[in-house]
């Protein structure tokens, strides 16, 4: 008997699962679409026109962690978003309660129809399971006193690129100032199942600092640049029916 392809620990349920194939056999095309008043859904937009904006200043960055840290703390692979989330320079989509266990199993792609003031900009995408509002941690052993985690945004997966690089790794193009393009952004695979009554949610930012480098959003030379090369930029993401931004996924069940 041949050993299974991938032996993965699925997130969210906390069991592991052994796949002849990667990603499973069951798991179907999911897509996940920003939509109006911040909802994320199944259903592809309609609208002639539609989209959100927000405002990046390359030195007031997102940080990628909640809590000031000298370090890169490995904890922010699975840290609560709320912080991001109260932060105007983020943009937030979120799902309904889920009425039923939705896994996601394999690949993840955001399709991001972008544009924006400056010429160079960073896109930042991020998957959540935001906990229910009556969570709480079991006890155990080393924690005998269960912390609250209602409305926990907790990062399931998330994934930077610098847009200049849309195109390839080879050919940096700047952005032409309010001209809207596609950006493909390829996501860590990924195996997590989003329990009944949580929510998925999708954040979008331009900065995650000091994980990525602050981009001036001038398509200059980073490593160069001058204080003065930093400047402010508006971002617009498009959720039209001609420009309609979605995370395409694979999985069973929920949204």
């Amino acid at each position: 008997k041949l050993p299974p392809e991938a032996v993965v620990f699925f997130t969210g349920e906390n069991t592991w699962r052994e796949y002849p194939k990667w990603p499973p056999a069951r798991a179907k095309p999911i897509n996940m679409y920003l939509s109006a008043q911040g909802k994320l859904t199944d259903k592809a937009p309609t609208a002639a026109k539609a989209s959100d904006t927000y405002v990046s200043n390359p030195l007031r960055p997102v940080p990628y962690y909640g809590k000031p840290s000298s370090r890169i703390d490995r904890n922010f692979m699975s840290a609560d978003q709320r912080f991001a989330h109260r932060r105007p320079d983020v943009v937030h989509y979120e799902s309904d309660v889920l009425t039923t266990d939705g896994t996601r199993a394999g690949p993840l792609t955001a399709k991001i129809a972008f544009d924006t003031t400056g010429t160079d900009a960073d896109l930042v995408v991020k998957i959540i399971d935001i906990f229910p509002e009556d969570t709480r941690r079991p006890r155990s052993k080393k924690d005998p006193n269960p912390a609250f985690m209602g409305g926990y945004q907790h990062l399931v997966r998330a994934e930077a690129l610098r847009t200049r690089y849309r195109n390839g790794w080879d050919k940096p193009k700047p952005w032409t100032p309010r001209k809207t393009e596609t950006v493909t952004l390829k996501l860590p695979d990924v195996a997590h199942t989003f329990r009944k009554g949580h929510r998925i949610a999708v954040q979008i930012q331009s900065s995650w600092f000091p994980f990525i480098d602050a981009n001036p959003q001038k398509f200059v030379n980073v490593f160069t640049a001058k204080e003065e090369d930093f400047i402010e930029a508006e971002h617009r993401v498009h959720r039209s029916k001609a420009l309609p931004s979605r995370i395409e996924a694979v999985g069973w069940m929920g949204l």
